[in-house]
């Protein structure tokens, strides 16, 4: 018998079970389990579908670690379904709604989990109608955040707040990349002699004068390197300081140079042409980033917010989430 989980918990012990086998009902089963259909979980008189208290079960299980306590992943799964819970309910009483772009961004999340995870998923009785649940109530969260904090939002963050975040915590600018470095013919990374490492270096440098001179453009620049055999990369880009799909250093680096002006930067293995842009605060660069920067700023106070919302009784079904469990463990095992 599993100890009381949460003081409010109440255990509900079903005099029936109904067995469902996933290929016959398609409600919840593996190849070698099966679990009743009576839900696992009540939160404030609602039952929670099976396969969303399992997604979250599954999660508690991840996170915790295979050797962790049981009553332990039952309280943690409580609690992420309770904030499941929460989020859809203050999302529904503040009219809070999703846009196209919204969904379609849930939806290429449900696919990239469900081309990775598919199998599994399948296995512990979770569909991609589960994924899309569980990902809108994500998606839900992050429109809060701007319903309460955004442009016109009750507890507002002003216009300044955001923008200094922006300019502090992101750069802009067009980067041609080149490297110190080339693959041998055994597939072995081997570093340029210092004689070559200064020719790349040179070349470089008379790009950037160029550029600056307005002799050439950045993309003329990045066609001439790569008649050398160096790749370019001329699109503007939006780089966050905690990114890491750039060598160490590299954003302080092109935040530390003068805007509008084309300068080489180097490490141990690459160069860079960069020329850092200047965005304004009417920019797409700074627009687009403004729900991220909204996180970053005031993240935990959404997620506080919602968790005060609303208070929750909760019952869980012992048998039916100890065959939950036992699943859980016999697909983790296999």
């Amino acid at each position: 018998m599993k100890k009381a989980i949460l003081s409010n918990l109440k255990r509900k012990i079903s005099f029936v079970l109904i067995i469902a086998v996933f290929a016959s009902s398609g409600i919840f089963s593996s190849c070698a389990g099966v679990v009743p259909v009576s839900s696992a979980l009540t939160l404030n008189g609602v039952a929670i579908s099976n396969d969303v208290f399992t997604y979250f079960m599954d999660v508690a299980m991840t996170e915790l670690g295979a050797n962790a306590d049981e009553n332990a992943v039952f309280t943690k799964a409580i609690g992420l379904t309770e904030t499941y819970f929460k989020t859809n309910s203050l999302a529904k009483k503040c009219n809070v709604t999703l846009s196209t772009a919204n969904k379609a961004t849930v939806s290429e999340k449900v696919n990239a989990y469900w081309g990775i995870y598919g199998e599994y998923y399948t296995s512990i009785g979770i569909s991609k109608e589960t994924l899309t649940k569980v990902f809108t109530a994500e998606a839900y969260r992050n429109q809060l955040l701007v319903h309460f904090y955004g442009e016109g939002g009750e507890e507002e963050i002003s216009t300044a707040t955001m923008y200094a975040y922006f300019k502090m915590n992101y750069i802009v600018f067009q980067a041609i990349n080149g490297y110190f470095t080339y693959m041998d013919d055994n597939g072995n990374t081997v570093i340029h002699t210092p004689n070559e490492i200064e020719e790349i270096v040179i070349k470089f440098q008379n790009m950037a004068s160029l550029v600056n001179a307005n002799e050439k453009t950045m993309e003329e620049a990045a066609d001439f390197l790569a008649a050398s055999g160096y790749s370019s990369s001329v699109v503007t880009l939006v780089l966050s300081k905690d990114d890491t799909s750039y060598p160490p250093g590299f954003f302080e680096k092109v935040k530390s140079t003068k805007a509008r002006i084309a300068t080489v930067i180097g490490t141990n293995e690459y160069i860079f042409l960069v020329l850092r842009g200047d965005a304004g605060v009417t920019s797409d660069y700074y627009l687009e980033k403004r729900e991220d920067i909204l996180k970053a700023l005031v993240g935990d106070k959404i997620d506080v917010k919602i968790n005060d919302s609303l208070e929750i009784q909760n019952e869980l079904d012992e048998k039916v989430s100890d065959s939950i469990l036992a699943l859980l463990k016999q697909e983790k095992a296999a």
